[in-house]
């Protein structure tokens, strides 16, 4: 079974088509550190003071978040039980909503990588795997966009070469390595993407390391399933058998520890779903991962070519998947950096509005071509970008399945504090 991809059409409320976006491997290596801000700084100024004065117009009739969650299940069955005209929940797998005693906006936001923070790093990594006798003179290459690229060059050395510029760069992200041996790039926060060659080592290849990282070797997959479904199930890795339970444990701990930035106060990680492909005669293990905020997990969203609708602002859900073929250690990874900083808005909230008043006013936000049957809900934070640029987490209502009427997948957030809607639609394929 071939890796389901994903096309993301993201619609918020308005509807102005955009091209879909291919992206090859180098543009890929680019693309997280070309966005990054300055050394040493969080943010553009100009969007900041934006914020300064951020307000957000409360829907009325909220409800206490701890007595809610007394009846939440109630609620639930309720919910399932009725009939509405555009939305139907009623073969929906809810999440849980315990030990959630409030929620915020916050924004997200860098503290940008010095450069030799970031080579240090580099060095520090490539000395834990076993490849320190790489030659950074050459193969350490900056792909930030800082200096130009010499096109008329072979990748990487088409990038320009970090030693050749120093000390003069800004900051450091954006500064990679990759060879047959192993691969590894900076983004603003810590490592973004790096693989330590073990499963290009495996299956004898003779290409680039980033491919591991980019799931290119992992396109025969045998299984894919929750945690929860698959938690117990046991396959053969590289060096024995192990449970998905004890390889998602594997990968939580990894991150939990920071890479290598410390993650701020409140942020573990989660590991929502996997997928079980195929290594010659072994297998490995795909988790998607994402962030959990004080109980409250952010919407995730797994990797694929998107094509964004509307012009005030994308949905930018976590996207990380991590490879694990041993008992070891996380074999690669591509995604957000955990250690990402996040300023509160506004005063943190007790009372939100609930799952029954949010599915009726979906059931009126839909037009008659809309008939949602939703598969999953839950409490979430959604991240949004807006115009100014700036990434802002606001707690949702996530709701996600097919709207029948074009056999498309939806995925809807209704915004818990102020009623706003935002959605999108995908392809899987």
């Amino acid at each position: 079974m071939k890796k389901t991809k994903i096309c993301l059409v993201a619609v918020i409320c308005t509807f102005c088509f955009a091209g879909c976006n291919t992206q090859i491997e180098k543009d890929i290596i680019g693309s997280e550190a070309s966005s990054a801000v300055p050394n040493g700084t969080t943010t553009d100024e100009t969007a900041e003071d934006e914020l300064s004065e951020f307000v957000i117009d409360f829907v009325p009739n909220r409800i206490d978040l701890a007595e809610y969650q007394n009846q939440y299940r109630d609620e639930i069955n309720e919910i399932k039980e009725s009939s509405y005209d555009t939305i139907s929940l009623q073969d929906c797998e809810m999440m849980p909503l315990e030990g959630i005693e409030q929620v915020g906006v916050y924004r997200l936001y860098s503290v940008d990588m010095g450069v030799d923070e970031s080579i240090e790093i580099i060095e520090n990594w490539l000395e834990e795997i076993g490849c320190e006798d790489i030659d950074l003179e050459t193969k350490l290459r900056d792909a930030s966009g800082q200096y130009e690229r010499n096109e008329s060059r072979d990748y990487p050395y088409d990038y320009p070469a970090v030693y050749e510029h120093y000390p003069e760069f800004d900051s450091g992200h954006g500064f990679f390595v990759n060879t047959n041996q192993c691969y590894i790039q900076m983004g603003s926060d810590g490592i973004y993407s790096m693989s330590d060659g073990s499963i290009t080592d495996y299956l004898g290849l003779d290409s680039l390391a980033a491919m591991d990282a980019l799931g290119v070797n992992e396109e025969n997959v045998v299984d894919r399933g929750s945690i929860s479904e698959k938690s117990d199930a046991v396959w053969e890795l590289a060096d024995g058998e192990m449970t998905v339970g004890d390889a998602a444990k594997l990968v939580t701990d990894y991150f939990e520890a920071g890479t290598p930035r410390q993650n701020p106060p409140g942020i573990s990680v989660d590991i929502p779903e996997v997928e079980v492909f195929a290594l010659e005669d072994k297998y490995g293990y795909a988790f998607s991962v994402r962030r959990v905020y004080y109980g409250v997990p952010f919407a995730y969203a797994t990797t694929g070519g998107r094509t964004y609708y509307g012009t005030n602002y994308d949905i930018r859900e976590d996207v990380k998947t991590a490879y694990v073929i041993d008992h070891d250690t996380v074999a690669a990874f591509t995604g957000y950096v955990d250690a990402e900083q996040l300023e509160g808005l506004i005063e943190e909230q007790t009372e939100i509005m609930s799952l029954k008043d949010a599915v009726s006013l979906l059931n009126e936000f839909f037009a008659a071509n809309v008939r949602l049957e939703v598969c999953k809900a839950g409490l979430v934070y959604c991240t949004c970008k807006d115009t100014a640029g700036n990434r802002i987490a606001y707690p949702c209502w996530q709701f996600e399945g097919m709207n029948v009427t074009n056999t498309q997948m939806m995925r809807v957030y209704v915004n818990v504090l102020s009623g706003d809607v935002y959605y999108y639609s995908y392809r899987e394929g």
